[in-house]
């Protein structure tokens, strides 16, 4: 018998600078050939913490047929900057205004047109990608990993996009925080708990997993014809 092999799919990479504002933002672009749609994964001097885990599932949306642009939210000026004083990964105005322009830079490209965007983001980041779902209807789904809302805190019932919470069962300083979160967004929204997590969800065995998840959660919102049926509140495996 000869065994059957899945095909990966043929992909095109690309380092691009985003013109955004009077500066330039550098993202990695990985395309495959009929990509299924195009996730932005967002991160910003006080996400690197996130970079291994977004870097994981990012590689495993690639595989499962869909786009990502892996884009740093600060320039590497303002990379040093932040080390020093911390300001700009706080600055909510500065970091979804530019989670903003990136999408919208994105859905400007004749090379994406037709392609439904998703979001994927950690932390404080998460927030800021919350907040521009808040305010721009194109982007379609969300993916927020440890995230902390306290930057989005008064925009959150502005989303109507479907947002999968992803949150380390030992996280409790934020896991509190997602819930209420969770009630606050759309119905097709949902939480998911990660058992004996910490906040980063970032041990081998949970990023698997949880890329796995984040390729089928996509697979569900951004398919075109495909919707979410129920509301799963809280999923714990």
């Amino acid at each position: 018998m000869i065994a059957s092999t899945v095909e990966r799919p043929t992909v095109h990479h690309e380092l691009i600078e985003i013109p955004i504002a009077g500066t330039r933002l550098s993202g990695h672009l990985a395309m495959p050939v009929a990509a299924r749609g195009l996730v932005v994964v967002a991160s910003g001097d006080g996400e690197r913490l996130y970079s291994r885990g977004n870097e994981a599932i990012a590689a495993e949306l690639v595989r499962a047929g869909f786009g990502t642009l892996v884009v740093e939210l600060l320039t590497p000026e303002e990379v040093v900057e932040d080390a020093e004083s911390s300001e700009l990964r706080f600055n909510q105005t500065l970091v979804a205004a530019r989670v903003v322009r990136v999408v919208s830079w994105v859905r400007s490209q004749l090379a994406f047109v037709g392609l439904e965007i998703g979001c994927l983001a950690g932390g404080l980041c998460a927030g800021s990608v919350l907040a521009a779902a808040a305010v721009l209807p194109a982007v379609r789904s969300v993916v927020c990993r440890g995230a902390r809302f306290e930057l989005a805190e008064g925009l959150l019932d502005r989303v109507r996009a479907p947002v999968l919470l992803i949150v380390g069962q030992r996280d409790t300083a934020h896991l509190a925080a997602n819930r209420r979160a969770l009630s606050r967004l759309p119905r097709t929204s949902q939480l998911r708990v990660v058992n004996d997590a910490r906040h980063l969800v970032d041990e081998p065995r949970d990023l698997e997993r949880i890329a796995s998840e984040t390729a089928a959660w996509f697979g569900r919102t951004l398919t075109r014809g495909e919707r979410l049926q129920t509301r799963v509140l809280a999923a714990r495996v």
